[in-house]
């Protein structure tokens, strides 16, 4: 239950804490107060900190260093990591080059936000060989300045990044065969499982390392509560003040954190991340690319796992739509035994899955595309990016010659589930070049879905854009330039 913290290479045991405390608590818990609590729902990157974790890199034992909102991340989940924060980057009275490069660049407006910018850098300026713009937006995207003063921040980005032949190596960089060897010390393939006494009550945590040892624990206690990252599970600590009494994590277990391939299809483990998972991905289906860089930060990306998406169950997940469309499969585990299902017969009614008790997640099997399958997804939401959608469509279609043959439409946030829009399908197929589309769509989804209203977007408004996005997308497939497609005047829906 030990971990490395900043500058020291002396494991720092987190035995004897609450299993429901998160990495943003403990850290503040005990005076390393420099990372902040902002919202305490991931979305402002104020609590951002770094793991560093082994990884093979290129046949090579290296520390891959990876930003996370400490806020929704539970502390034991660092078991036998690597954890940074502000403070452990300086040396003594000298600062580390990302540090001096937002001094320089008056990159800090009240500091608020500071800690989590110059964090989010120092995870680039290890990870990163060469910088540009993108790449600066996109390992900044978890973090929100209330002051609105991105300019000299990403002035600072490129004058660190720019300048580190000319550095001198960092503490981590100087050290890092150091930390190799401790980090590799705190491997430990046990079992872990303690107790906590709160009040008189019992709150009890396992993270087994295996897989047949994990599904016996979870038969055992099946009131447990299953987590891989808990991002989500979090928010129910940190916003309701709820407390589990029995938390089971999954991140230990070798088996659930592999992306295997056969000839046919791509497996992805339960708790692979986002980002883990995004190069197997984007290599089958390139215009995922843009959908991840739109479906949450890099922090998130890079701690919150597709099997934690799907077995939340949330009607606006995002991944869950592009999911169905691919006519993915689950495998689900009880006990010993097995079995695979379709994804879309998965959701049953608003947060409510066909997983037995006892039963988990172990992995997502996605068919391998073929040359004329083409992947269309539409993300609506009130912010371009990092925001949750009001609605999410994905198409997946196979072309014959110039023409649609088949295709699988899935929607998010139309209903209380992810769900295959079957009634839209057949309009496609048989008006996909028909400039009127967009109201016999309309018809078909309003006679297929009963969307909720919320803050986020009303009823009809949800019917109005679903038909607008299949509109859309036929225009691409008859070959319309994306940037062409704000030109065309939509008929009125009556």
């Amino acid at each position: 239950m030990k971990i490395l913290l900043n500058q020291s290479l002396k494991a720092f045991d987190l035995a004897e804490i609450n299993p429901n405390t998160t990495v943003l608590e403990w850290l503040r818990g005990n005076q390393l107060v420099g990372t902040k609590e902002g919202c305490a729902s991931g979305d402002c990157g104020a609590c951002t900190a770094v793991v560093g974790e082994l990884a093979s890199i290129n046949n090579k034992t290296e520390i891959q260093y990876k930003t996370i909102n400490t806020c929704i991340a539970l502390a034991y989940s660092l078991i036998g990591k690597h954890l940074i924060t502000v403070e452990g980057l300086s040396e003594g009275n000298k600062l580390h080059p990302v540090q001096k490069a937002m001094v320089v660049e008056n990159g800090s407006q009240c500091g608020f936000c500071t800690p989590g910018f110059v964090m989010s850098l120092f995870a680039m300026y290890h990870n990163e060989k060469s910088v540009n713009l993108t790449k600066i937006n996109d390992a900044l995207s978890g973090n929100l300045c209330r002051c609105t003063g991105y300019k000299p921040i990403i002035s600072a980005a490129f004058s660190a990044l720019e300048k580190r032949q000319q550095e001198p190596s960092d503490f981590y960089k100087r050290h890092q065969e150091q930390f190799i060897t401790s980090l590799t010390e705190l491997s430990d393939d046990s079992n872990i499982s303690l107790s906590y006494m709160k009040n008189g009550k019992k709150i009890n945590f396992d993270a087994p390392s295996n897989l047949n040892d994990l599904s016996k624990i979870i038969s055992n206690n099946q009131s447990a509560k299953v987590v891989a990252a808990g991002t989500d599970l979090n928010l129910e600590i940190t916003q309701s003040m709820r407390e589990f009494s029995h938390i089971v994590s999954i991140n230990r277990v070798a088996e659930l954190k592999e992306v295997k391939e056969s000839a046919s299809e791509i497996e992805i483990g339960a708790a692979v991340s986002y980002e883990e998972a995004k190069k197997s991905l984007t290599h089958y289906w390139p215009s995922l690319d843009s959908f991840l860089q739109r479906f949450a930060s890099l922090p998130i990306k890079n701690w919150a796992t597709i099997g934690g998406n799907i077995a939340n169950a949330s009607p606006i997940g995002d991944m869950a739509p592009v999911l169905i469309a691919l006519e993915s499969k689950l495998k689900l585990r009880k006990g010993n035994l097995s079995r695979v299902i379709l994804l879309e017969d998965f959701f049953i009614s608003y947060k409510k899955t066909l997983l037995d008790s006892g039963e988990f997640l172990e992995s997502i099997l996605i068919p391998k595309p073929s040359n004329n399958d083409q992947l269309i997804t539409h993300k609506i939401s009130k912010r371009y990016e990092d925001d949750i959608s009001a609605v999410c469509m994905a198409i997946n279609v196979k072309m014959s010659q110039s023409s649609p043959e088949s295709l699988k439409i899935a929607l998010g946030g139309m209903s209380g589930i992810p769900q295959r829009a079957k009634e839209l399908e057949k309009v496609f197929l048989d008006h996909w070049e028909n400039d009127e589309i967009m109201s016999i769509a309309y018809d078909a989804l309003k006679n297929e879905f009963s969307p909720f209203s919320d803050v986020r977007a009303s009823s009809e408004y949800r019917l109005r854009v679903s038909a607008g996005l299949a509109k859309k997308s036929s225009l691409l497939l008859r070959g319309f330039p994306v940037e062409d497609l704000a030109h065309y005047s939509e008929p009125k829906i009556s």
